[in-house]
């Protein structure tokens, strides 16, 4: 999930450098096309991963109690959420 906000951001920030040079429109649109399909693939992506990860740490919690690594992953996967959400955010205002 953390590669995937990563990813976002720079697919974004590339859609931009490609944008100012190319005047065509209909290669802009081409661009915009292309750069939005594959930050929804990588969003997707990182949604199945977190549902993953977040049943394995319920799971682990659920059957050892409150296990100290388990806690912590499910800490890292909560503001990995978070940020992913703030990453597709950013890409909407954007385009």
């Amino acid at each position: 999930m953390e590669r995937a906000r990563a990813l976002i951001d720079d697919l974004g920030a590339d859609l931009d450098r490609r944008l100012l040079t190319e005047r065509n429109p209909a290669e802009r649109l081409r661009l915009l096309r292309e750069t939005t399909n594959r930050i929804t693939r990588t969003a997707n992506d990182a949604v199945q991963a977190y549902v993953r990860g977040r049943r394995s740490v319920d799971a682990r919690l659920e059957r050892d109690g409150d296990a100290p690594e388990a806690a912590t992953m499910r800490d890292r996967l909560r503001v990995a959420r978070v940020e992913l959400l703030e990453a597709i955010e950013r890409a909407k205002r954007r385009y």
